[in-house]
């Protein structure tokens, strides 16, 4: 059927030039204090002066060489053996106690959440359970997360510079919304910003999958979504003959699972909060536990099915054309099935972007009446773009609101026919109200 739309809406904008910064300040070796002595990827002062260009390509990271000093401008950190130590004692099996995965080697596949863990973390973005640590962060009282990809902590701060002396690539923008939502299985949650390298390794983006614009750059052998330090933990992956002491850099005398220093591996953590972000999910001064994180630069696309028919938010016949009507429709794996929640900077708030065409689930017009039409339309900055999502207890599925008018994402009528309607209509508990985001290959 042919479908009027988008009249009365603005054409998108040109979009937000950002320019990369030419100043490096600030950059010195954190000190840790935690469970897990993070392995920080610092350039060191006399290697970067604050907006210098250096000709000199990057140091070169040994792949478990069996040393603990990195050569170069780039120090591993030193660290407690005995807390890193206690960190592995606490982790248990791998996901946490009781969250081993029937059938699979304990840490080579990636760790299931508990049920109704993670509700509050974003339905379109790699999302896995891991273990996490805490540290003492460069600037005292600073709120702020570590993960183990040197590429991903400079992007976050915003230096082009060093991202390219490290041949990062460009799928590392400066624009991207480098952030995590960490949150614990009694529901406690946080978005927190990446400002450190670490824990254990520097190169090992594991939350990478296929088809991003960040694969993942080693360790390639192992599952998307495990960190290299839980599979070396659990499983001895990357056992070296004469791993080296994580305290004195000389060798243990004896094997082990190692990171790409070749230090043994002590414990599984691929994330590390800072004290103060450890606090703002309830955990105490360096208490370690498994935690459900979404890596908010790396989207993944969904599918998004109502409850009361099982079918899926479509556009119809898979229509490129401003205003084209959004329907619901049976699973037929097309890309005008495949969304993406975009953040918006707001807890909860998201643009939802459909694949096939790249354009925003609108409310036709602006309009605050019900049974509205939701269309799509291009990226405006509109308030009638902006959705938030609201967990329907621990079920998986949310109340998708139109934060214009307040009103839920709606199948017409209750309607189970192929083609009924997206409309918006005033909450009333119905299953035609609640959608379920189902990630598409990951």
């Amino acid at each position: 059927m042919a479908l009027a739309g988008g009249a009365g809406e603005a054409e998108p904008p040109s979009p937000t030039h950002f320019d990369p910064p030419t100043t490096v300040s600030g950059l010195r070796i954190r000190k840790l204090v935690l469970a897990v002595l993070t392995l920080t990827t610092l350039l060191a002062p006399e290697a970067i002066a604050a907006g210098a260009q250096t000709s000199s390509p990057p140091a070169t990271i040994p792949q478990a060489a069996g040393a603990a000093q990195v050569p170069g401008a780039l120090q591993a950190t030193p660290g407690s053996e005995q807390q890193a130590a206690e960190a592995g004692r606490q982790a248990g099996p791998p996901g946490g106690a009781n969250r081993a995965i029937a059938g699979e080697g304990p840490g080579t596949a990636p760790s299931p959440a508990p049920p109704g863990a993670g509700a509050a973390n974003p339905p379109s973005f790699a999302t896995f359970r891991v273990y996490a640590t805490q540290y003492d962060p460069n600037t005292p009282g600073s709120v702020e997360v570590a993960v183990p990809d040197k590429c991903t902590k400079f992007a976050a701060l915003k230096n082009q510079t060093v991202l390219n002396d490290f041949r990062c690539g460009a799928g590392y923008r400066l624009d991207l919304d480098y952030r995590v939502v960490v949150t614990r299985d009694s529901g406690q949650s946080a978005t927190i910003p990446v400002k450190e390298v670490g824990p254990w390794n520097i190169d090992d983006n594991y939350w990478a999958g296929p088809g991003s614009a960040r694969p993942r750059r080693s360790f390639t052998d192992l599952p998307r979504g495990v960190p290299e330090a839980q599979a070396a933990f659990y499983n001895g992956f990357n056992t070296v003959p004469n791993c080296t002491n994580l305290s004195t850099g000389q060798p243990s005398g004896k094997p082990g699972g190692a990171d790409q220093f070749g230090r043994c591996v002590l414990n599984p953590a691929g994330i590390d909060l800072s004290i103060e972000a450890a606090k703002q999910i309830g955990l105490g001064n360096l208490e370690n536990t498994w935690l459900t994180v979404s890596f908010l630069w790396e989207p993944v696309d969904t599918t998004i099915r109502v409850g009361h028919s099982s079918k899926n938010l479509d556009v119809n016949f898979v229509s490129l054309d401003r205003g084209a009507q959004a329907i619901q429709w049976p699973a037929n794996g097309g890309r005008n099935q495949a969304w993406r929640f975009i953040p918006t900077g707001t807890a909860g708030i998201y643009n939802i972007q459909v694949q096939h065409s790249g354009m925003m689930l609108d409310v036709e017009g602006v309009s605050t009446a019900d049974g509205a039409r939701v269309i799509q339309w291009p990226a405006n900055g509109g308030i009638n773009q902006t959705w938030r999502l609201v967990p329907v207890g621990s079920t998986g599925s949310f109340n998708i609101v139109a934060q214009h008018s307040g009103k839920m994402l709606d199948v017409g009528g209750v309607s189970t026919a192929d083609g009924a309607l997206i409309i918006q209509w005033p909450a009333n508990g119905g299953t035609n109200q609640q959608w379920r985001p189902t990630v598409v290959g990951l």
